[in-house]
């Protein structure tokens, strides 16, 4: 066989060491002879390849009884042999395979695994790589089976790769291997990491539910959604999948379930190829017209809507009760965005309530960072400061440009007074 790649000799002690013990010190087994026989044709390869087919060796590295640190320090001598395998595909090809190996051992504890798949993923510098390897390193943990580890992934923990799920994080360590070449990271890698990234925090969600965790719960939903965004973000132009469509179907019940923590981040989720493909689907056609109403419609049109699609809410697990008291105060935005002074009886007729829970709603809006404003109790009047905007069309431009219009006339009438003052 031709060589793959070269091995130094001055570490073909250390290779044989290795082969010695991964084939259990069995000199004369059919494992350890090929090995031999393959370092010392510098097949570096070939090594690798005998090696992840022969499960005994594997078993060697991850038996309970065994040292943790040295089965760790073995699998780097043997991940490190990947830098002299000169062929590029061949090299990714073993890489993954390797990572799958590990992954798909079935002895083992997860945290060994884990640091495995660190030592890997220290070891090689290819953005690609590393991209698949982060992701296959989220979900080892994620679904790792021990709970504790699980919460480390919670941001805010101070963990690694809790970390790294927090807000641009995953895509800056990522930008710090790309580069230009042909090793950059294309969409699809981005994709693929957005979507790891997003199903390892919605087992995160999971298991915070399932502790009683309700705050960390949310967070870890609210950032699951925010993955969802970034992946369907990815599709531009692109031919929209089946992945792209599970993804946006995801995204849109997270939208109405949650119009307000994200709001910032989903008031475009509309322009989105993958969301407006929801409306084409006859499955999925009900869902988008309902997102259409949370991000523009009013309380009577989501009222409307339930009355007329009842099996939609049920089908994606949305509370009504809920998204009536989100629809209120959206509603409340909406109106704010349109008047600058708005009466009690505006705001009751608007939001479908008593006058006097009208306060109770312009407070959970400022709470919420929806709206700033002031009421004057006496004259029963909510006076707006500033305004989350849900939609920005002409219909808004006109608006802007009105109120310009006033605070120019306002601005000269100040400095023709202020003229006529310093000619007296």
């Amino acid at each position: 066989m031709t060589a793959s790649s070269t091995l130094v000799n001055t570490a073909e002690a250390a290779e044989l060491r290795l082969v010695h013990h991964l084939g259990n010190h069995d000199a004369t087994s059919p494992f350890v002879m090929n090995c031999e026989s393959f370092i010392a044709n510098s097949d570096a390869a070939s090594l690798l390849d005998a090696v992840i087919n022969y499960r005994p060796a594997l078993d060697v590295l991850m038996k309970e009884d065994s040292d943790a640190d040295e089965a760790v320090g073995a699998f780097s001598l043997l991940a490190a042999l990947l830098d002299r395998v000169e062929n590029k595909t061949l090299s990714g090809q073993i890489v993954l395979r390797l990572a799958g190996a590990v992954e798909d051992h079935d002895t083992g504890s997860a945290e060994r695994k884990m640091n495995m798949l660190c030592a890997l993923y220290n070891l090689r510098s290819g953005a690609k790589e590393k991209c698949w390897l982060i992701g296959r390193i989220l979900a080892l943990c994620a679904f790792s089976g021990d709970e504790e580890m699980v919460l480390t992934l919670l941001p805010g923990r101070n963990s690694t790769l809790g970390n790294l799920l927090e807000e641009n994080a995953l895509e800056r360590l990522m930008m710090a291997f790309s580069s230009d070449g042909a090793d950059a990271l294309d969409k699809a890698d981005w994709r693929g990491l957005f979507n790891v990234a997003s199903t390892v925090v919605n087992r995160v969600a999971e298991v915070c539910a399932g502790k009683d965790l309700d705050k960390e719960a949310i967070g870890a939903q609210s950032l699951k959604q925010r993955f969802l965004l970034k992946l369907l973000a990815t599709y531009g132009n692109d031919a929209v999948d089946d992945d792209g469509l599970r993804a946006a179907r995801e995204a849109a019940i997270g939208a109405i379930r949650d119009p307000v923590t994200l709001f910032n981040e989903q008031r475009s989720i509309l322009s989105l190829l993958p969301i407006q493909q929801l409306a084409k689907n006859s499955r999925t056609s009900n869902l988008h017209s309902c997102l259409e109403i949370f991000q523009e419609g009013k309380l009577e049109d989501f009222q409307s809507f339930a009355k007329s699609h009842p099996s939609s809410l049920t089908e994606c697990d949305i509370s009504e009760e809920t998204a009536i008291r989100h629809m209120r105060l959206l509603s409340l935005c909406s109106l704010a965005t349109e008047h600058e002074e708005i009466p009690y009886d505006a705001i009751a007729s608007t939001l479908q309530v008593d006058t006097s829970e009208v306060e109770s709603w312009v407070i959970n809006a400022v709470n919420s960072g929806l709206l700033t404003a002031k009421m004057d109790q006496l004259k029963h009047v909510v006076m707006v400061e500033r305004c989350v905007v849900r939609k920005f069309g002409m219909e808004q431009w006109k608006i802007l440009k009105e109120r310009l219009n006033v605070w120019k006339k306002n601005v000269k009438g100040v400095l023709d007074g202020l003229e006529q003052s310093q000619v007296q």
